[in-house]
């Protein structure tokens, strides 16, 4: 099984093959882009653990919310492979992932958006499973500092010192694969994307009034 989180400051890629006891992984950062590092990091992956592509069994996905150009590569990825190789494919919130990677009973789960702001999400451990406590929603990072619950987000997100954070001892890719194996429901809308502010292409932009005004003569 092939997990990738992309929607965060960095790529991140987990491989699970058969009868091994722990995934393989590998976290790529860097000015190439995505779209070039993504094949290469699961062909590294498939290379390590002796298996082509068709050995593949599945794939999932972050979905976001995160990194408008992370989403795009996490799901066109994991929809091309699933196309090719007949092989399911899911996804999951990019901040489920991010709870996912601790056990503290209750964590604010945090993801980059733009501007100085964040994705967060509070959620909670009941028993076995990793609920929701609100909706997903968009603040400043300054205000993490006032967090009443310990925060878990992603390698790379520079937070305010001071910030309360929680133990996150493996990271989203691997948490993706922990999810699936536990059989956390994916979501509904699996491999669309999720967003909370409109992708930049889509944001509208000011224009001068058209005509222009007369020059004062």
């Amino acid at each position: 099984m092939l997990a990738i989180a992309a929607c965060g400051p960095r790529l991140e890629l987990a491989l699970l093959s058969p009868g091994a006891a722990a995934p393989g992984l590998v976290a790529l950062s860097g000015p190439t882009p995505r779209s070039e590092l993504v094949m290469a990091g699961v062909d590294l992956l498939l290379r390590a653990a002796g298996l082509e592509r068709a050995g593949l069994e599945g794939v999932v996905a972050t979905r976001g919310p995160g990194s408008f150009t992370g989403v795009r590569v996490a799901l066109a990825t994991a929809q091309g492979l699933a196309l090719a190789l007949g092989i399911p494919a899911h996804g999951y919130s990019s901040l489920l992932a991010q709870a996912a990677r601790t056990d503290v009973p209750e964590c604010l789960a945090a993801q980059p958006a733009r501007r100085g702001s964040v994705y967060v999400q509070p959620f909670a451990r009941r028993e076995s499973r990793i609920e929701a406590l609100e909706d997903p929603r968009i603040v400043a990072v300054a205000s993490l500092l006032e967090s009443r619950l310990p925060v878990v987000a992603p390698v790379g997100l520079v937070l305010p010192p001071g910030t309360p954070m929680a133990p996150a001892p493996i990271g989203p890719a691997e948490a993706l694969l922990h999810l699936l194996a536990r059989e956390e429901h994916p979501d509904p809308g699996t491999l669309t994307p999720l967003y909370l502010e409109p992708p930049p292409a889509m944001q509208p932009t000011r224009r001068p009034p058209w005509p222009p005004s007369p020059k004062a003569s």
